[in-house]
């Protein structure tokens, strides 16, 4: 079974909002590969279904990042 879609608008690295389709996360891992500085990033959906990325840790650092920044511009209520 597939994991409900969902429409959301975000604004694109242009800066236009542009229309998405995306999908909930129910469960996330990252994990250490063995043979490389990089790390394995699974997410999990709703419906079971999961998907894996191998990140380098130059760019997981800077995905970090902006998680960090993210969460410091969020209004006291989204938190």
């Amino acid at each position: 079974m597939r994991p409900p879609v969902h429409d959301t608008v975000v604004r694109s690295i242009s800066g236009r909002p542009e229309l998405r389709h995306v999908t909930r996360v129910q469960e996330w891992r990252i994990e250490r590969t063995l043979d490389s500085d990089s790390l394995v990033i699974s997410i999990v959906a709703p419906g079971g279904e999961s998907q894996s990325f191998l990140v380098a840790q130059a760019d997981a650092h800077d995905i970090g990042e902006v998680l960090r920044r993210r969460a410091a511009w969020a209004e006291p209520s989204e938190r």
